[in-house]
């Protein structure tokens, strides 16, 4: 029914984009129909408004280069910032450094003569469920990430994405009771974590790695459940398996023990894992407050997937449930 509602309220307004729900799940929508490069003023808060109800968002169809694709990027968070926030220098696009090249293969487009796309060991063999920028010291993770596709192989390179607000609403109340008091620590230092078949079940004991005075320095505290902003009503869990050390008063072993739980019980479940399988010229645009998502292991594919891919700056804060911290 509030599809129906979405629906009919874009088509009684007059805006020519249409919208769908093809993916299964109730937080991700296909919208047809539009040129994100010829908006009025009416249509982009449409589409925020949209946005702030639906966390992902696929457009279809839209001829975009780098510097176009972070322009209507920046129209789903009014307090972005123009700061690089990607850690990919070798395929930073010169003319929109906030943009990155990524996927697999060679690139000789965009300002880029002949640069490989380098993965992590982590991305080529397993699926790494994550959130974008969660977990980094000093940084304030992105409202909006983004993926505009250049080139898709003929067999893989799709995402998944699953919901942390249904997540967390799927939580039973005694979850629902620790949980909001859970701190998470995070490990910032760039390591390069071994998983499992599951995404998310991490194999490797790299608590085990480093000195107590490495872990102090480059540690990330922050609560697991959150307000993704100041003007939200819903609660989401913040959470990237891939740079968690530990929950506070835990222990790493039994930290990851919780984590492996709350990620098979209450996030990656029935009817709130959909999957995109890219068409070329798909740009995704998503909530990453809101969002966990993993890709294709890269050697699914031979062909080369290319992409551009945006970590959009902010200063919107998120809102802590207490002061925990």
């Amino acid at each position: 029914m509030f599809f129906l509602f979405l629906l009919l309220h874009f088509l009684s307004n007059g805006y020519s984009f249409t919208i769908d729900f093809p993916y299964g799940v109730n937080f991700m929508a296909k919208v047809s129909k539009i040129n994100l490069l010829k908006l009025h003023e009416e249509e982009k808060e449409e589409l925020r408004f949209l946005f702030k109800t639906t966390p992902v968002l696929v457009f279809e169809n839209q001829d975009l280069t780098p510097k176009q694709h972070f322009q209507v990027s920046t129209y789903f968070d009014k307090n972005h910032l123009d700061d690089i926030m990607h850690p990919f220098k070798e395929t930073m696009v010169p003319d929109a450094p906030q943009v990155a090249i990524r996927g697999r293969g060679t690139i000789n487009n965009y300002g880029l003569e002949n640069a490989l796309i380098r993965n992590s060991k982590a991305f080529k063999y397993n699926e790494l469920w994550h959130q974008d920028l969660v977990g980094i010291k000093n940084v304030l993770p992105n409202v909006v990430s983004s993926m505009y596709m250049i080139k898709t192989p003929e067999k893989g390179g799709s995402t998944k994405f699953a919901s942390l607000e249904n997540a967390y609403e799927n939580l039973s109340l005694l979850h629902k009771h620790i949980y909001e008091s859970t701190i998470a620590i995070y490990y910032s230092k760039n390591i390069f974590p071994e998983f499992d078949f599951t995404g998310y079940g991490r194999i490797d004991k790299f608590w085990e790695k480093e000195s107590e005075e490495e872990y102090i320095k480059n540690r990330v505290i922050t609560p697991l459940v959150i307000y993704p902003d100041e003007s939200s009503t819903k609660k989401s869990i913040m959470l990237t398996p891939n740079r968690l050390f530990k929950f506070k008063d835990i222990s790493p072993f039994d930290s990851h023990e919780r984590m492996r739980h709350l990620m098979k019980n209450y996030v990656l479940v029935n009817d709130n894992v959909g999957n995109l399988d890219y068409k070329e010229k798909d740009l995704v645009i998503f909530n990453n407050r809101k969002v966990i998502h993993t890709s294709t292991p890269t050697e699914q594919y031979e062909e080369d997937r290319i992409m551009s891919l945006l970590f959009l700056g902010t200063k919107t804060p998120m809102k802590f449930l207490h002061n925990s911290l």
